[in-house]
């Protein structure tokens, strides 16, 4: 004969709220390193974009060649479908290979130049764009203000596809090595002017905090969004890129 064993065989109420109370704490731990997980992504590609700058100026000075990193930006009217993704979030290292230190600075342009990719296309992780925000302190890559001018318009153009170096297709803005080491930006829109320039308080801004949609080979908006930010910082005496403020 089966008989019943006294006393409940559930949980009691302290039970339940102790594992209630558990299960609350993994939670907010996990959440919280989610979240910390979305604030570093703009700080990771910023560290990934050094490896790259790093990379160019090394050849730069070993290879004796003028050596840039590009970044196609919003100049210059669509983009083919396959280049669009490359737009605000791809870079680059190039190569020049011929001399260009004897020539005028006001022959110092790309159309003057032979290159060869050091470096195919990367792109920033998905959601982390370049911040072309001209009003950005030391913004000259996408267009910094410069005694109230924009320094960088997108005027030169530089090749997309490493099949064809020397196909000059796309307005982008770039950081340039040199083999004395040193970084510098285009700061000076005039013909004839010296355009590359080693000017101190150069930076490259990285952002999650817009988002961009693609439409017709152009990217619309942007429209803001909670993200993170993170700044690189280029060193022109030095060539040195570091993260910034």
């Amino acid at each position: 004969m089966n008989r019943r064993k006294s006393g409940s065989s559930g949980f009691s109420l302290i039970e339940i709220l102790v594992v209630i109370l558990i299960v609350g704490v993994l939670f907010a731990v996990a959440l919280a390193v989610f979240e910390n997980a979305g604030r570093k992504n703009a700080q990771q590609a910023a560290e990934q974009l050094i490896g790259s700058m790093r990379l160019a100026r090394q050849h730069a000075v070993s290879a004796r060649q003028w050596t840039f990193v590009v970044f196609p930006n919003r100049d210059g009217g669509a983009y083919a479908a396959a280049d669009v993704g490359k737009c605000l979030r791809g870079y680059a290292v190039l190569a020049v290979q011929n001399n260009m230190d004897g020539l005028a600075p006001a022959d110092q342009i790309p159309s003057k130049m032979n290159f060869a990719f050091v470096a195919d296309w990367k792109t920033l992780p998905e959601g982390v764009y370049f911040d072309d925000a001209a009003a950005l302190n030391g913004n000259f890559v996408f267009g910094a203000q410069r005694g109230g001018q924009t320094t960088y318009a997108g005027i030169f153009q530089f090749p997309l596809d490493p099949a064809n170096p020397n196909l000059l297709v796309r307005p982008m803005g770039a950081v340039l090595f040199r083999p004395n080491g040193r970084a510098y930006v285009m700061c000076d829109g005039n013909p004839n002017g010296k355009f590359w320039q080693d000017v101190e308080g150069a930076k490259i801004y990285l952002t999650s905090e817009k988002h961009y949609d693609q439409a017709g080979g152009t990217l619309t908006g942007p429209t803001p969004i909670p993200g993170t930010k993170a700044a690189l910082l280029i060193g022109n005496k030095t060539g040195q890129v570091k993260l910034g403020d």
